[in-house]
């Protein structure tokens, strides 16, 4: 059933304030763990949460033509997105991260062009190409700070969830959003769990420090069972490109959160990139026609 417009926007206020706040819990975690024995804690606990949250909603006898959509929605938005993300995030800073994932809404809007025939106007290519100006800028930074491969990383990571998002709206828009949800973590769960195994081989992969648990608990649970509920019924009920042209507010968002909890000043490099990506999404997205 149909949410109220008024639902919609509280479901949008959480979504964004969470994935802001992950970028800097993200790197608070990776001071416990790996970046891959993070990824399975996040999926399990954001697995679990969608269990908890939606299992009167959840229909478990999936069928056989929703299987492989369902697996390639779930290596493209969490498990290949979320690894590249956290990899990214052991070599840079939340906020540069945070700023560079979210070019994802410049790329969508472009895949959105070409793959769901969205009609676009001059505005959507000035968008596309200042969003993209402000990777170069961040890039070049990285370059010659040395940050070279994470810049590159986290922006890969930005791609593949572009593609995901482009993936749910062509193939599973029909699929219920609580399924969706709950099968792109069930299908993740063991690539996670035999990646992390491969680069923790004990038993202490499954002894988590309590303070890491309490901060994966809050990544997993509010910051991405329920976000991307939140996300994947905002896609599937409005444009990508109006959902898009909202979202440079997760890194704006991301960058005071850092400032305040970890102490990240962004430099000059940065603010000047996380501008030109900004205006890049409002203009990439509002140029799309109706």
């Amino acid at each position: 059933m149909r949410m109220s417009r008024k639902n919609d926007i509280v479901l949008f206020v959480i979504m964004v304030s969470f994935w802001a706040l992950n970028y800097p819990l993200v790197k608070f975690a990776l001071n416990y763990v790996d970046s891959f024995t993070l990824l399975f804690y996040r999926i399990l606990i954001s697995l679990v949460g969608v269990l908890i949250i939606f299992n009167r909603k959840l229909r478990f006898n999936i069928r056989r033509n929703e299987i492989i959509p369902l697996f390639i929605l779930s290596m493209l938005n969490v498990f290949i997105f979320m690894e590249l993300w956290f990899i990214a995030e052991t070599t840079i800073s939340s906020s540069l991260s945070a700023i560079l994932i979210y070019t994802y809404p410049v790329i969508s809007t472009l895949l959105s062009i070409i793959f769901l025939k969205e009609s676009y106007n001059r505005y959507v290519i000035l968008g596309i190409i200042l969003g993209f100006s402000g990777v170069i800028v961040i890039f070049f930074h990285g370059l010659i700070s040395g940050l070279g491969i994470g810049v590159l990383i986290a922006f890969l990571g930005s791609v593949s969830w572009a593609s995901g998002t482009i993936y749910y709206k062509k193939y599973l828009g029909g699929t219920e959003r609580e399924t969706t949800n709950f099968y792109q973590f069930a299908f993740a769960i063991v690539p996670a769990l035999m990646v992390a195994g491969v680069f923790q081989p004990n038993i202490t992969l499954f002894e988590p420090n309590l303070t890491f648990l309490i901060i994966v608990i809050i990544i997993g649970f509010p910051g991405t069972a329920i976000a991307y509920y939140a996300f994947l019924h905002l896609n599937r009920e409005y444009r990508v490109s109006t959902i898009s042209s909202f979202l440079f507010l997760v890194p704006a968002l991301s960058v005071i959160f850092s400032i305040f909890l970890l102490n990240e000043i962004p430099s000059v490099y940065e603010i000047a990139g996380l501008l030109l990506v900004s205006i890049g999404i409002i203009f990439s997205a509002k140029g799309i026609k109706k």
